[in-house]
């Protein structure tokens, strides 16, 4: 893998990484703002305890599932055996990686 094609693929991860942090952000905001229009027309809340995520029981009835770590901050590392032919992605620290498929103009 040469430098500019690595350099366009960390770009292309990183834009992906921002638009699904946008996404968090509006969404996070949106169900803000529900909550607000709730308590506006009377609603409670008190009677509901905050969950994990899972809505059934409490976080401590759960393991922490390493799946929903959307934003992991370890940086990626690419590797190509080949030359540039087949790439392979992995978290820093991490012995299992990832091939990606992707056409050289």
């Amino acid at each position: 893998m040469d430098k500019q094609m690595y350099k366009q693929l960390v770009a292309e991860y990183m834009r992906r990484e921002a638009k699904l942090k946008q996404q968090v952000l509006e969404l996070t905001m949106e169900n803000a703002e529900l909550k607000d229009m709730v308590l506006d027309n009377g609603g409670d809340y008190t009677q509901f305890p905050e969950t994990d995520g899972y809505e059934v029981g409490s976080p401590s009835d759960y393991k922490e599932d390493p799946q929903l770590n959307l934003f992991d901050e370890r940086p990626m590392i690419y590797e190509s055996p080949d030359g540039g032919k087949t790439i392979y992605g992995r978290r820093a620290g991490d012995s299992v990686r990832e091939q990606f498929n992707r056409k050289c103009d």
